[in-house]
């Protein structure tokens, strides 16, 4: 794979790894914001925005739902680490932004039991 020229080893799966980020990522962020407190870094799964007199902890993640675990047990684990991503940051979790990654096969009733389970555990 060629970037701008160069040639890249980008992993097959996972995260791109803190040379590429240092390199590609990092000196393309947009402008720069007095109240972005904790911009994007390498390793770091959230951010944190100054609102006011308050902080905003925020973080974004596609959730996968894994069906071979139950939809139940799927769901519970994909809320849970799309929360720790925030409770590192030391401001507790307080509102909640989605992005699903759902199988294509997915039921209605399915689908029920995950937001079911993401409500009970919100």
């Amino acid at each position: 794979m060629t970037w701008a020229g160069k040639r890249r080893d980008m992993p097959e799966l996972g995260k791109i790894d803190r040379e590429f980020f240092d390199e590609y990522v990092y000196p393309h962020l947009g402008a720069d914001r007095e109240d972005v407190t904790l911009g994007p870094q390498h390793g770091v799964d959230f951010g944190v925005v100054d609102v006011g007199d308050e902080a905003v902890a925020m973080a974004t993640d596609p959730i996968f739902i894994m069906p071979s675990l139950g939809f139940e047990r799927a769901a519970w684990f994909a809320i849970h680490i799309l929360m720790s991503d925030v409770a590192v940051s030391g401001i507790p979790p307080s509102h909640l932004s989605v992005d699903f990654n759902l199988p294509p096969q997915i039921t209605n009733e399915e689908f029920e039991t995950v937001w079911e389970t993401f409500d009970r555990e919100a």
